[in-house]
């Protein structure tokens, strides 16, 4: 056992407040110590509580006004967690009794899964998905494709059924180009819509009669109670996919997506990879056992590392934060970190317990008093990487700060402190060689020191500035200045006005984001060990997005400037039953004409020319809405007795006058060939007619059928390009700009306005948005909406937040090392890393590594990155400054020392990162793995930087804190 006698410091006293922190440490060393163990146990109990879920709904503001607008789209219209599941047959088409009879069982099985919302599941069995067809009398028949008993029994009838479904979906504009694929001979997608993007004539024939309908799709829809018991909600999806592939799967290919199932098998994933935690550990253990050669030397730092990860978890229990996979991550990056500090005040111990005859008491008070300062600076200058994240309105950013800050201020404790005093109490042995340099450090300080003292000092330089230019070379820094550069003069070039608009100095590096390749990689070396190389959940989806019109939605929302007027009531008409209250104040709807845009001809030709004009948009896969029914009625009523509909596509449209009078022969009267019905009263005809035939809430998922003032465009976009998909939200918004003063487009607003309240849950909360979209452009919902707001937010942080570190950090360093020099230096260190992961990120950029580019997920890394990246300086620099003393100026002797101990130490804290991230490289996960990507990366650079680049620059500037031997 050590000795519980507190050293005495030697000579003038140079730190008063390490040497007084070191001794009252010491002398309390067990209070210490049992109060961080009962912490740690204390928090152990809470880490089982730690909610981990993937919930959009809370990562970006909800005040943003696309965030918003697909909030409102979700309230009014539903389906806002969208599973999809694909049915591909391997040979023959989807019209085959036993494929329906499938389909049918597993459409029943799957609207019966946990958290379904069953009234909003299509497919060809839904009830929704009626035969669009006429009854004896000439109104609208509606009977379900497939009935709700399933398939008969008897061969003729089940014959005359598949016959009835086929016909059915076949004269379906809406929803057959939403459900069925068809395929040519030659193994080829045959589109329903022709190269304009119209449903024609020509190209319905086409994959009518040329090609085969070889698929088909169920879209379900999910309640938000799923995100709280992703794990069963998964294996249940799973086992019903298993059971029915056990089955069918030598004739059928089952396929599955939807955000729900993204975001459930991210969980899923970090649970089943968990054991490469555990790798993690063993690696740090075997490196920290090579270096030290002792057990507690090896023990002891990935204790002291692990109470703080355990504390860390433990608050993220008890606070019940909300988190995302993401956060996974931050017990990887507490443990790379916390192993760097542990080593450092393991390395001074032993030394020290070398130095001074092995006492123990002695080794931990220089320890805890040479190391307090530095490691204190250095965690300060992380804890501002994480403050300055802490500022973003996005969840995951919140929780990283939050429990970041947290984790990081208790290694003062876990690492600088508890590892000396643990040490104090099981002293390594004194015929241990723990405290002896190994060959290669001692050769590692010798090859550094002569190559900065020699006549190849401009090596590093030289290396210096290749990096720099090589990340300015694939950001495009160049292209972005000179965009910058142009003035008015150059905004003619549209890329240029964009770059200028968006202050997008360096845009060689792609801010957007790819959500699915954001969320999986296309292949994981765990994968490929095993033969398993390739994703399924982006195998999937890149199947759907061949085989559907598109991966993802962006919802138009309709409504009216004007608004519609309240109902009368009974003090609209006096004793005599005459009307007081006139119509411009109430609506009857016993005597008014029906109100709402919806019923308004005008409104609904300008509706429909919009959707046309998606329909023929390069990224837009299809397009559909009430619009679409309403033309559909219009084709059926109008196409000649005893014709084809599908024969007179050209009758698909809203009967305006013009329309009519273009195609006389489906609407003159024979007996009065120059009269027309009103067109109005036509669409308002088709609305009673729709209502009356569909069933209960058939129809809300496109329009409001109660006030006929309100309805959705939902487009579904064939593109996960960012750049793509950025180019399209512009393109819609200034197609809405253009034409926002023409007929019947003038009477209707797009998406949520600035500054309106909508309610964003069920509890009843309300929020206000912001004018987060400049020009007064429309709001557009649905994933190409997300898409979107996390571009905006990417843009407004990218720079913001490594600036706000940056001016942190130069001032922490500054007041600390109370030298502008230093702080200058170790800034600059900070700077050329921050270079260099916008030149990765414009590498990722340059080969569509859309897993990696600068969206908002991977920004994370840049404040952490500057934070952390100053730590190998700051340690560098104290002990440069303490061998300068020691060595009394001898610069060559106090760089070769200073390399053998602290920059061998440093070297061993990048292998042991490598080590620590070792799980979040080889998961599935593409967030985790970018992040740690460039997190990586930023070490590894700040490594050499820190031997090789700061040791010239402090030779060259002569700071009077390292040099000036009298202070």
């Amino acid at each position: 056992m050590a000795s519980a006698e507190v050293p005495r410091s030697m000579g003038k006293n140079k730190a008063p407040v390490a040497d007084r922190y070191a001794r009252f440490m010491l002398r309390h060393r067990w209070a210490v110590i049992i109060g961080i163990f009962v912490f740690a146990i204390a928090g152990a109990f809470y880490i089982k509580d730690v909610n981990l879920r993937n919930d959009p709904d809370s990562l970006l503001p909800l005040t943003n006004r696309y965030i918003a607008t697909n909030l409102y789209a979700e309230r009014e219209y539903g389906m806002g967690n969208i599973m999809v599941w694909g049915f591909k047959l391997r040979r023959g088409d989807i019209f085959q009794p036993w494929f329906v009879q499938m389909l049918d069982d597993f459409y029943k099985d799957a609207s019966k899964l946990a958290f379904a919302n069953e009234e909003n599941f299509v497919g060809l069995p839904s009830p929704r998905m009626r035969h669009l067809g006429l009854s004896r009398e000439g109104g609208l028949d509606f009977k379900r494709l497939i009935p709700a008993s399933g398939l008969s029994a008897d061969a003729k009838v089940r014959e005359q059924q598949i016959r009835f479904l086929k016909v059915g979906i076949q004269t379906h504009p809406v929803l057959e180009p939403l459900l069925v694929y068809y395929e040519d001979a030659k193994g080829r997608k045959c589109n329903l819509v022709d190269n304009n993007g119209v449903l024609s004539n020509q190209s319905v024939a086409h994959a009518h009669e040329d090609c085969t309908a070889r698929a088909t799709f169920i879209v379900g829809d999910f309640s938000n109670g799923l995100k709280d018991d992703y794990m069963d909600w998964i294996k249940s999806v799973r086992e019903l996919q298993k059971r029915y592939e056990k089955r069918y799967g030598d004739r059928v290919e089952f396929i599955v997506s939807g955000e729900p199932y993204f975001l459930a098998a991210m969980v899923e994933e970090i649970w089943d990879k968990a054991w490469l935690f555990g790798i993690s550990l063993l690696i740090v253990l075997l490196v920290l056992w090579y270096e030290f050669q002792h057990w507690n030397c090896s023990v002891f730092p990935l204790l002291g590392v692990g109470i703080t990860i355990v504390l860390t978890l433990g608050l993220m229990g008890f606070t019940q934060f909300k988190l995302t996979t993401m956060m996974v991550l931050t017990p990887m990056l507490l443990l790379a970190i916390g192993i760097g500090h542990a080593m450092q005040v393991t390395r001074r111990f032993t030394q020290e317990l070398q130095r001074h005859g092995h006492d123990a008491d002695k080794a931990a008070y220089e320890a805890i008093r040479h190391t307090i300062v530095p490691a204190s600076l250095s965690i300060g200058t992380d804890l501002h990487g994480f403050f300055a994240i802490s500022f973003v309105d996005i969840s995951f950013y919140k929780a990283y700060a939050y429990f970041g800050i947290f984790g990081m201020s208790t290694l003062i404790l876990t690492t600088t402190t508890l590892i000396p005093l643990l040490m104090t109490i099981v002293p390594p042995k004194q015929d241990s060689q723990e405290a002896r340099e190994k060959a290669w450090e001692t050769s590692l300080g010798k090859s550094v020191s002569a190559l900065l003292t020699g006549k190849w000092k401009w090596v590093p330089l030289f290396m210096v500035a290749g990096i720099i230019w090589a990340s300015a070379h694939y950001a495009e820094l160049g292209r972005g200045v000179s965009a910058l550069l142009a003035g008015e003069t150059g905004r003619s070039d549209p890329e240029v006005a964009r770059i200028q608009d968006e202050f997008d100095i360096m845009p060689g590096a792609e801010k957007g984001i790819n959500y699915p390749r954001a969320a999986f990689k296309d292949h994981y070396l765990l994968g490929e060990l095993f033969g398993k190389g390739q994703v399924q959940e982006i195998s999937d989806l890149n199947k759907f997005s061949r085989m559907m019109p598109g991966a993802i939605t962006a919802n138009m929302i309709i409504r009216s400037k004007a608004g519609v007027l309240p109902p009368c009531g009974n003090d609209a008409r006096d004793e005599e039953d005459n009307r007081v209250i006139g119509p411009d104040q109430c609506y009857d709807d016993m005597e008014d004409p029906p109100q709402g845009i919806y019923n308004d001809v005008t409104v609904l030709k300008a509706l429909s020319d919009f959707e046309d004009w998606l329909r023929k948009y390069p990224h837009v896969g299809y397009s559909t809405s009430y619009i679409q029914f309403l033309k559909t009625i219009n084709m059926m009523l109008n196409t000649p007795s005893g014709e084809a509909p599908m024969k007179h596509m050209n009758l698909f449209a809203v009967p305006t006058h013009e329309h009519m009078m273009a195609n006389r022969y489906a609407y003159a009267d024979p007996d009065d060939p120059d009269y027309f019905p009103d067109p109005t009263e036509i669409v308002q005809l088709y609305n009673a007619m729709l209502v009356s035939s569909s069933g209960p809430g058939e129809l809300d998922a496109f329009v409001n059928t109660t006030t006929w003032d309100e309805g959705v465009i939902v487009s579904f976009i064939n593109t996960m390009d960012p750049v793509e998909t950025h180019q399209t939200v512009v393109d819609i918004q200034n197609y809405l700009q253009e034409h926002a003063n023409d007929p019947g487009m003038d009477k209707i607003i797009v998406g949520v306005q600035a500054g309106e309240e909508i309610q964003v849950d069920a509890a009843g909360r309300n929020i206000v948005t912001e004018e987060s979209i400049p020009d007064g452009k429309a709001a557009i919902g649905g994933f190409l909406g997300i898409t979107e707001a996390t571009r905006d937010v990417a843009f407004a942080e990218w720079l913001h937040a490594p600036a706000m570190t940056s001016m942190t950090v130069f001032a922490m360093t500054a007041i600390m090392f109370r030298s502008w020099y230093i702080a200058f230096m170790l800034i600059s260190l900070c700077f050329i890393t921050l270079m260099t992961q916008y030149g990765l990120a414009g590498y990722m950029t340059s080969i569509k590594e859309w897993s990696a580019n600068l969206a908002f997920h991977v920004q994370v890394a840049l404040s952490i990155a500057m934070g952390l990246g100053i730590d190998y300086g700051v340690y560098m620099v104290s002990r440069l400054r303490e061998e300068m003393q020691a060595t009394k100026g001898e610069w060559r002797q106090a760089l070769q020392n200073t390399v053998q101990t602290t920059g061998s130490a440093i070297v061993i804290s990048v292998v042991v990162l490598l080590g620590s991230v070792i799980p979040l490289m080889n998961t599935k996960l593409a967030n985790t793995w970018s992040v740690s990507l460039y997190v990586a990366e930023a070490l590894i650079l700040d490594v050499l930087l820190a031997l090789l680049f700061l040791p010239l620059v402090v030779r060259w500037l002569k700071p009077g804190y390292i040099f000036n031997l009298k202070r």
